[in-house]
């Protein structure tokens, strides 16, 4: 296991053991505590919520994670905006460091989560902002991997943060809705927004389904590492 990988983790387990310990009841703090504080700091909650957002994921953490944190607190429209608020400064940032390094490392990192640079070569030659577009709305893909091969693309900043945003905002609706179905037990909400995250992966997907092996082996690494071992072992 890798440094980025353990640090990630480490970060995983600190944060769920600190939101355990406060909201236990131990320390006399609970969600209600939380909720009172929020509602007498309300504006600055939000810009807290918004600034935090934008921090985690920009180092990869999870969105659905944020977005389900945001629920609790704040109101269906505002989580949605500081969502995209928060993805788009991310992809923008991730673009950006890309652009820096350049095709090679880019290269290096999706060789390491098994996919070759090579494959997407001509399927982003043809049309980049339909690329970034699609691999943006396929929910399967971890948003770096559009938001780095943008960095070494010919693709200008203003086309990527339009591609982006038009692929990400489906999908940032539907989970604020399934975290709310969840959160609040409504299940036409939660059956509605799953159905909607699948559509929308798989009308994505339709575009570049000579591409799916190498999507899934981008997004999975892990399951084609592991049926890697198997012939191996059959051999």
């Amino acid at each position: 296991m890798n440094t980025k990988k353990k640090f990630t983790l480490f970060v995983v387990f600190l944060l769920i053991s600190l939101f355990m310990a406060l909201f236990s009841g131990y320390f006399g703090f609970n969600l209600s505590s939380l909720e009172k504080v929020v509602s007498a700091n309300y504006l600055f909650s939000i810009l807290l919520y918004g600034v935090l957002f934008i921090i985690l994921i920009s180092f990869s953490f999870s969105v659905t994670a944020m977005i389900f944190a945001g629920i609790l607190f704040f109101p269906t429209l505002i989580v949605i905006i500081c969502a995209m608020i928060g993805i788009m400064i991310a992809a923008i940032f991730h673009y950006l460091i890309a652009e820096k390094l350049g095709r090679d490392y880019i290269k290096n990192y999706l060789e390491k989560r098994g996919g070759k640079l090579e494959k997407f070569d001509e399927i982003v030659e043809k049309n980049n902002f339909k690329t970034i577009l699609i691999l943006s709305a396929a929910f399967i893909v971890p948003p770096l991997i559009p938001n780095f091969l943008g960095g070494i693309m010919k693709i200008n900043l203003k086309n990527y943060s339009l591609a982006t945003f038009i692929g990400n905002l489906p999908n940032a609706i539907f989970l604020v809705f399934l975290a709310k179905g969840v959160l609040y037990s409504n299940i036409i909400e939660v059956y509605l927004s799953v159905i909607g995250i699948i559509f929308v992966t798989a009308v994505a997907l339709l575009f570049y389904r000579g591409e799916i092996k190498n999507i899934l082996r981008l997004s999975f690494p892990w399951m084609f590492r592991k049926s890697k071992m198997l012939k191996g072992n059959k051999r």
